[in-house]
C-alpha cells in the first residue's frame, strides 16, 4: 500500500511541474506589464534625442520615449 501512494504522489508532483512553470511564467509576465504601464502613466510626455535617455525598456522614437513592447 505505501508504494501504490509513493507512487500516486510522485505522478501527482510530475503533472503539477508544468502548470507550476507556466503560473510563474503568467506571474512574471504580468508584473513586467504592469510595471510597464505605471511608468508610462507617470512618464507621458518624456522627450528624448537618443534611446540613451529613455528610462530602460523604452527607445526613443520621434522626440519621445516609447515603450520597447509597443512596437
Amino acid at each position: 500500500m505505501r508504494r501504490l501512494r509513493n507512487c500516486t504522489l510522485a505522478l501527482l508532483i510530475g503533472l503539477c511541474t508544468p502548470l507550476l512553470i507556466w503560473m510563474g511564467a503568467g506571474s512574471a509576465l504580468y508584473g513586467s506589464m504592469r510595471r510597464a504601464r505605471l511608468l508610462k502613466r507617470a512618464l507621458p510626455d518624456l522627450t528624448c534625442a537618443i534611446d540613451a535617455e529613455c528610462p530602460p525598456g523604452f527607445v526613443c522614437l520621434g522626440g519621445r520615449c516609447v515603450s520597447g513592447h509597443a512596437l
